[in-house]
């Protein structure tokens, strides 16, 4: 199997799904990598889907570990949701929705940024639990890094397109949010990005309160004010954020009343950016709430240009990433090569005289040279070979003429579908990158700044 990606995602499964199985993969990443043969794992849980990133040994399905019997270790684990209704993508085609991840190209605002910091975290976090592998990690860095690529060369992520972004457009429609008082419920990404578009939409007080206790530090970093009093605060404000998606309502259903009793007939406008929904119900009459159901509805859709261009910009990054495994793999042999010359010269010199009219250091430097020439051809030919997908060709040859045999990992990444880099094409899309790299799309015409 490989690298998988079992998914389940707002788009196919819905976000009572995705939200039923965020509730159940906590702890899940440590628990699998106890598994002989699972190498490494890691979680993404996001308001748009949750995502488990598996890299099996190399003998999994051969020892009888195929999907049935990583979906019963999933589910084994009490992560039913995900082991009985994620989507399942192996090899290339996990690498492929990983970086389309990364870039915000699965989420519900197509380009969004706030994707790529959650991976980051669910990558750290990993790597502090020692669950994730190699291979998951290398692969997640790159998906990164192309997703940076798509923000500075789109105009995508300068339209400030974000779940909070849109969610907060469909607030200002109903009220004003310059000068505005807003209660923020929870401490976590969404509560930062929150703030800060709070700010640049001309709020006059951001509140903060968090049940955790760790509204104070929070509201230090992002200069705005603690909500010492929730009832208090939720009687003068003119807007709730909540996005704290703990799996309990940070707004119970009996503080809402109290509130709408207290503001005199004001009604509570409430953001509710939470996966799981952090608004009690029923919803007491006098409030009015904005979910992420609402959001996904108003999401408005990219340029065409701008949309080509983020899938061509994945598209290089997933090759540039496959030809760094594929030299990665072949490295081995490569090093080979070198020791048999090496040896060959090392023999050469033990059958020279210790004195003789050519002095030995002589005769050492230049079969030293005469070594590093000989390894040269073939080196600089597996490097190009790794980058025309013929990899396992040079291998052959190889030993066929030098009798050099080097047991290595089986590729990553088919290498085959990048022999000619313009007839990529992507999984998801089905696009190819010549169809991609429009005239108007690679010279960047038709971008906003």
């Amino acid at each position: 199997m490989g690298l998988c990606v079992l998914t389940v995602d707002h788009a196919d499964q819905g976000l009572d799904v995705v939200s039923e199985a965020a509730a159940q993969v906590n702890g899940l990443g440590l628990a699998l990598t106890d598994h002989p043969q699972i190498r490494g794992a890691l979680v993404l849980s996001t308001c748009n889907r949750v995502c488990l990133v598996v890299e099996t040994s190399a003998d999994a399905v051969a020892q009888g570990f195929g999907e049935a019997a990583l979906r019963k270790c999933i589910a084994d684990h009490g992560a039913n949701v995900l082991a009985e209704s994620a989507q399942l993508f192996c090899e290339d085609d996990a690498v492929w929705r990983l970086f389309r991840v990364a870039a915000g190209m699965e989420s519900m605002v197509f380009g969004e940024r706030e994707v790529a910091g959650q991976m980051k975290r669910a990558l750290s976090e990993a790597r502090r639990e020692q669950t994730v592998s190699y291979t998951i990690g290398h692969v997640v860095e790159e998906a990164l890094k192309t997703s940076r690529h798509v923000a500075s060369e789109t105009a995508l992520a300068a339209e400030g397109r974000t779940v909070v972004a849109v969610g907060l457009d469909l607030v200002a429609k109903r009220m004003d949010l310059d000068g505005a008082r807003v209660l923020v419920m929870g401490t976590g990404s969404y509560a930062g990005a929150t703030c800060a578009q709070l700010n640049s939409r001309g709020a006059a007080e951001i509140l903060v309160h968090s049940a955790s206790g760790r509204a104070a530090g929070f509201a230090r970093r992002h200069r705005v004010s603690e909500a010492l009093n929730l009832d208090a605060a939720l009687a003068q404000t003119d807007l709730v954020v909540t996005c704290r998606g703990s799996g309990v309502p940070a707004l119970s259903a009996e503080a809402a009343r109290r509130a709408v009793d207290a503001r005199g007939g004001r009604d509570l406008m409430v953001l509710d950016l939470a996966i799981s929904g952090d608004v009690e119900e029923p919803v007491p009459a006098g409030v009015e709430v904005i979910d992420l159901e609402t959001i996904r509805q108003a999401v408005p859709s990219s340029a065409e240009a701008e949309r080509a261009a983020a899938e061509h910009i994945v598209a290089t990054g997933v090759r540039h990433l496959a030809v760094d495994l594929e030299r990665r793999r072949m490295a081995p042999a490569v090093v080979a090569l070198r020791d048999v010359i090496s040896d060959l010269v090392t023999a050469e010199l033990e059958r020279l005289p210790e004195e003789g009219s050519v002095p030995v250091d002589e005769v050492a430097a230049s079969l030293r040279r005469l070594a590093a020439s000989m390894a040269h051809i073939p080196s600089a030919r597996a490097r190009m070979a790794s980058e025309q997908g013929l990899g396992d060709r040079w291998l052959n040859s190889l030993s066929d003429v030098l009798g050099i045999d080097v047991d290595i990992a089986a590729p990553v990444i088919d290498m085959s579908s990048f022999a000619n880099a313009d007839c990529m094409r992507c999984p998801v899309t089905g696009l190819r990158v010549e169809d991609l790299a429009t005239d108007g799309a690679s010279r960047g015409e038709g971008r906003t700044s």
